[in-house]
Formats: C-alpha cells, structure tokens, sequence
C-alpha cells in the first residue's frame, strides 16, 4: 500500500502530565517528508484527541448540531408545520447528534454530556412547552 504523505497525519497518544513526551518520540518520514503532528484528528466523523477525552468532539458536534438547529428554528419562523418540523429534525439536527454515539457516548462526563443535552432540549425555542413531551414521543 502507497502511503500519502501530504494527507496523511501522526497522532501520539499520552496521558503524560508534560508536553515533554514529543521530543523523545522521532518524526516519521515517508519519501523524504516529515509527518504533521497533531493533537487531534478526525477519523470517519469522530475527531480523536491526543488524550482520549471527547472534549473536541462534543465541541464540534454540539457547533454543528446548533447550526442546524438555528436552520429548524427559521423555518418555524416561515410558518412550517408542526410535522414538517418534527420530520426535519429527525432528519437534520438528531443524526448529528447521534453519529457513532455508541464510540464515544458512553464514558461522557456529566459536563460533556449535558452540552450534548442542551441541544436537544433547545427544542423549546420551537415548540412550546407543553408540546415538547408530545414531539419527543414522534421522534422514539
């Protein structure tokens, strides 16, 4: 297999309290080119940390899902239907959210997690209250 080096990027994963573990660490070089390091990387939608914390993906998929929810929000305001919102963020906003959950859902923190909650329940700024309960029964 031919190796990209202009594509491809070198993460080292640590849980060293210092920064001092890369200097120990050599470059790689693939056809007389260094390899960038970075401190996270995306791989197939889920961006992995030097540390393995979620910090940056929750980060990016609560930016994300925010975006569309801001799109939800100014289609009610050109007078969609309660359904046709319903079936919109089934479709646009939830699957954001939801994306490999089963990868890095799992051991969230409470702060991380409730960021991933907020989004969800910004859903009162489109629905009233009372229907809330009503919407997240459509959407199970």
């Amino acid at each position: 297999m031919k190796i990209n080096s202009e594509k491809s990027k070198e993460i080292i994963i640590s849980f060293a309290q210092d920064g001092n573990f890369r200097s120990t660490i050599p470059n790689i070089e693939i056809d007389g080119r260094d390899i960038a390091q970075v401190c996270h990387a995306k791989l197939l939608g889920v961006t992995i940390s030097q540390d393995l914390t979620w910090n940056k993906h929750v980060y990016n998929t609560v930016k994300k899902a925010g975006k569309r929810l801001y799109m939800l929000y100014q289609l009610k305001r050109a007078g969609i239907t309660q359904k046709d919102l319903v079936s919109v963020y089934v479709s646009v906003v939830r699957p954001v959210l939801e994306y490999a959950c089963p990868v890095w859902h799992t051991n969230l923190p409470p702060y991380l997690s409730d960021n991933i909650e907020v989004i969800k329940w910004a859903l009162k700024c489109i629905f009233p209250y009372a229907e809330i309960l009503d919407v997240l029964i459509w959407i199970r």
